[in-house]
């Protein structure tokens, strides 16, 4: 009897809270519908935010790439990156001359071959024909990141006028 006791009191005292509200302000008192009101006024808000994000999008992209793109550490690294990367190209094809220069002088040397060599385990001229390998492919991998680089247009830009558009089987100049 004590608990629909205390029921009853419980629910007298929301009525009264309830009439002493709607009372006031003339506004009956449902707080399940205000919960699921603010809701959809939050989604709702939410749903303006994302479309409005989701417009300005290219904008601030655009924006962004902009503010990267033009650093001035950024200018300077992509200004150096090309004058670097041709002038790791006029290295590797002095060091190719070089190379096949050595080659020559050691088969004017050694024209059957060297005795020395029949205890090694690769003879010196594979070592040297190795190694001028090794030269070439790594100049060609100077040169295809050069020519890519110089296709990018967000690196392109801050290549100097003087540097070649795109690198060959030629020497360039990189002044």
């Amino acid at each position: 009897m004590a608990s629909s006791d205390q029921r009853s009191r419980r629910e007298s005292l929301r009525g009264a809270v309830r009439h002493d509200f709607e009372e006031e302000t003339n506004i009956r008192f449902r707080p399940v519908r205000w919960f699921f009101g603010a809701l959809a006024v939050a989604l709702a808000v939410g749903l303006v935010f994302w479309i409005v994000g989701w417009l300005t999008q290219p904008l601030r992209t655009a924006s962004g790439v902009r503010e990267r793109v033009g650093d001035p550490d950024n200018v300077l690294y992509q200004y150096e990156h090309f004058h670097d990367l041709c002038a790791g190209v006029r290295a590797d094809d002095a060091k190719i001359t070089a190379k096949r220069d050595e080659i020559t002088a050691y088969d004017k040397r050694h024209p059957n071959g060297d005795k020395s060599d029949q205890f090694q385990a690769a003879p010196k001229r594979d070592r040297l024909d190795t190694e001028l390998t090794g030269l070439q492919q790594h100049r060609a991998d100077l040169v295809e990141t050069y020519n890519a680089d110089s296709a990018k247009a967000n690196r392109s830009l801050f290549k100097d006028r003087s540097l070649p558009e795109r690198l060959g089987d030629d020497t360039p100049t990189c002044n």
